[in-house]
């Protein structure tokens, strides 16, 4: 055999070993090597990330008649209608005969009287609040006996 051929099978044999070594013993070799960190630099093209502030919530627009309650039967010609609403609310109530139209306060309360005919009464609330109208019905009846 040829010198170079026997040098060219040893090396191959030695390096083939340094491999097999480095894979059975190269994760428990890891332990004992320094850490490496690589830092990069920042790339200052890119745009902050921006959170969009959320828009405090409103309110919701509610309107709800308190008094008289439905389908009750009143003795008085003029009726108090109450109720909860949206402060700063425009509050319209209607009645057959006329209408009465009240701001409701701060804390959303409203009052308005409207007079009543003989028999069925059909009173109409509605509010109106920024862009938003709402509208609730109770029906009275009104008699002048005593009961």
């Amino acid at each position: 055999m040829n010198k170079d051929a026997i040098l060219a099978t040893i090396i191959g044999f030695v390096i083939g070993l340094c491999i097999t070594g480095l894979v059975l013993l190269g994760p428990k070799l890891t332990k004992y090597l320094p850490n490496i960190t690589l830092k990069f630099p920042s790339i200052s093209f890119m745009k902050p990330k921006v959170t969009p502030t959320p828009a405090p919530k409103q309110k919701t627009f509610t309107l709800t008649i308190d008094s008289p309650l439905p389908e009750s039967i009143e003795s008085e010609g003029d009726l108090l209608v109450s109720g909860q609403t949206s402060g700063g609310t425009t509050v319209v109530i209607q009645g057959n005969n006329d209408d009465a139209v009240v701001k409701a306060t701060p804390d959303g309360k409203y009052a308005g009287k409207v007079t009543l005919v003989e028999g069925k009464n059909d009173i109409t609330v509605t509010g109106y609040y920024q862009k938003n109208q709402k509208t609730q019905t109770v029906t009275v009846f009104y008699t002048q006996e005593q009961f």
